[in-house]
């Protein structure tokens, strides 16, 4: 009886998905955002681990020959700052690392302000440093690599504001963890994911690329714009060039929000913001909890012509993944409707 009524309840998911009465339906919906030019990329819906729809919208690259499946691999953007600060959590949890400790203990080559800001600063970007001046790298063709963003630090006087303070979000913050993680740890940030989270974790598809514009292509969807015209920047910090598929950034976060990964004190650490207010992130994004349980954990990214968000919606067993490579500002709304449509014939 119960296997009786759980495929008539996976039934009625699937006509709610498929052919909903009330509502435009999701497959609807989606083609009617594609066929105006407004998506093209991958989508993924779970509901309670069973896979409810998974669907590739339009092309590889610019050059419009060859149509995206679901094997392609996607810029994941801002989405990429989760995995150093869990990394950071698991290292804590193996008592390698006090998240009080200030990072001039693990990076003695900055600057004496690298005494005052604590590992924590830099994961809930409370830190003081500035944001990094990409326009000026690309205005000027640089490539730009570790070094540069290293020296670049290392060449800083004066922090923006008194660590522990205030906010800003920079990507000075997550690259500084990494170099911790990698001095700590004695390998490569990569070997690191690898070992602790890609393999153990069924994130075998997720890399890390060496360069901008790729050297190796295979299954990565190449971002362009609405002229079709392909990004054309150079770009080699590899902490920002982080690429997954649909699937891997759902095992991500539903692994993450189960405590698989890491412990629920640690997940709820990384939940918390350094300051309350509009556009303030967590190191984990946006993550609610109501009664010690979280309740939804949302992520976007962008980067350049890539756009994409992952939404685990947990008291519902509901979890959402867009990846784009045009980026058309869009990606929430999309999101947002989604869930709409499910939660209408729940």
């Amino acid at each position: 009886m119960t296997k009786i009524m759980t495929k008539i309840v996976l039934l009625n998911l699937f006509i709610t998905l498929f052919g909903c009465q009330n509502n435009e339906n999701i497959d609807t919906y989606l083609n009617r955002l594609h066929g105006k030019g407004e998506l093209n990329g991958n989508v993924l819906i779970i509901k309670d681990g069973i896979t409810l729809y998974e669907k590739s919208f339009g092309f590889t690259d610019g050059s419009k020959n060859t149509m995206l499946t679901k094997d392609y691999r996607f810029n994941i953007g801002s989405i990429y700052k989760e995995f150093p600060a869990v990394s950071i959590m698991q290292l804590q949890e193996k008592n390698q690392i006090n998240l009080e400790d200030k990072i001039s203990k693990y990076i003695p080559e900055l600057p004496n302000w690298s005494e005052k800001i604590s590992v924590q600063n830099l994961m809930q970007y409370s830190s003081g440093l500035p944001t990094i001046g990409w326009d000026i790298y690309f205005s000027q063709g640089i490539n730009v690599n570790d070094n540069h963003i290293m020296e670049e630090l290392k060449s800083l006087k004066n922090l923006e504001f008194e660590p522990g303070s205030d906010y800003l979000y920079s990507n000075s913050n997550p690259i500084l963890l990494i170099k911790i993680i990698e001095n700590i740890t004695k390998t490569t940030f990569n070997n690191y994911l690898k070992e602790n989270i890609f393999i153990p974790y069924g994130m075998e598809s997720t890399i890390i690329k060496e360069q901008y514009p790729y050297e190796d292509k295979t299954l990565m969807a190449i971002p362009f714009n609405t002229d079709f015209k392909e990004d054309d920047y150079k770009l080699s910090v590899k902490s920002l060039l982080f690429s997954s598929t649909a699937n891997n950034m759902a095992n991500w976060f539903e692994q993450l929000d189960d405590f698989k990964i890491i412990n629920e004190k640690s997940v709820k650490k990384l939940s918390d913001q350094a300051k309350k207010g509009d556009d303030i992130q967590s190191p984990l994004g946006n993550t609610e909890w109501k009664n010690d349980k979280i309740i939804e954990h949302s992520h976007h990214g962008s980067t350049a012509s890539y756009e994409c968000i992952a939404r685990r919606f947990k008291k519902d067993g509901i979890t959402l993944v867009i990846l784009t490579n045009q980026n058309q500002g869009n990606v929430y709304e999309i999101s947002e409707q989604i869930y709409d449509i499910i939660k209408s014939d729940i």
